[in-house]
């Protein structure tokens, strides 16, 4: 009877936490393709997750924010000045509008338009540093201003022709270890195949167990201990 009555308020708590106030807005992805495809750098290892969430920031209580992190199949091989060089993403709304409004940028970075980046097509836009700017391990900007802009109106595919398939997000990671020392082309050219920076793109999205499945294992949990300890 006593743990029907725990479960009952576990329930209940559970009930109250989703009947409150919603909790921000997050989209998450992996960029897990790369244009390099040799040396252990192929497609299907996530390089680097970008996470878009709502976020106050400023006065703007509904700014967007940008987190594009370098994950450890990079930061592994960081060599030295190794970082974000770019990093490229399309939105659905107008593009001039869209860079305009992005601040919180690195010191030496800026905003583009319409930029390739190399094997994953055109993005509308697309910030970068200079080498010295390179971010490690996060890069993170806002969009602030635009009323009514949520996370999934930056969640767009790239445009135009892109060898290593069209992505939602791209970016230029430069600056780690030398991943063909041997200096052998796969393609058996002659000139030294030094391979120490790459591009890397992706649409893949990261599925996390929702903080409520998070807490209804908790529970459960701690029932189980206070059944043991009443046993």
């Amino acid at each position: 009877m006593r743990n029907a009555k725990a479960i009952g308020a576990v329930a209940l708590a559970m009930i109250g936490l989703t009947a409150g106030p919603a909790q921000a807005a997050s989209l998450s992805y992996y960029m897990d393709q790369t244009n390099v495809n040799a040396f252990g750098l192929v497609d299907g290892i996530n390089y680097l997750q970008v996470t878009i969430s709502d976020s106050v920031f400023g006065l703007d209580p509904n700014a967007i924010k940008f987190d594009v992190t370098v994950l450890s199949p990079l930061t592994s091989i960081a060599d030295i000045n190794f970082g974000i060089q770019s990093f490229g993403f399309n939105s659905s709304l107008a593009a001039a509008t869209v860079v305009a409004a992005i601040t919180g940028l690195p010191s030496g970075w800026s905003g583009s338009i319409n930029t390739n980046q190399d094997g994953f097509g055109n993005f509308e836009l697309v910030d970068s540093g200079s080498g010295s700017s390179r971010q490690n391990p996060t890069l993170t900007f806002y969009i602030s201003g635009i009323g009514g802009d949520a996370p999934a109106d930056y969640v767009a595919l790239s445009t135009g022709t892109a060898g290593e398939t069209n992505q939602f997000f791209a970016a230029h990671v430069a600056g780690f270890q030398d991943v063909n020392p041997a200096d052998t082309c796969p393609s058996g050219g002659l000139d030294p195949c030094t391979v120490t920076s790459g591009f890397f793109g992706g649409s893949t999205p990261v599925v996390p167990i929702p903080a409520a499945a998070w807490l209804l294992m908790s529970a459960l949990g701690c029932l189980g201990i206070t059944r043991r300890r009443r046993t």
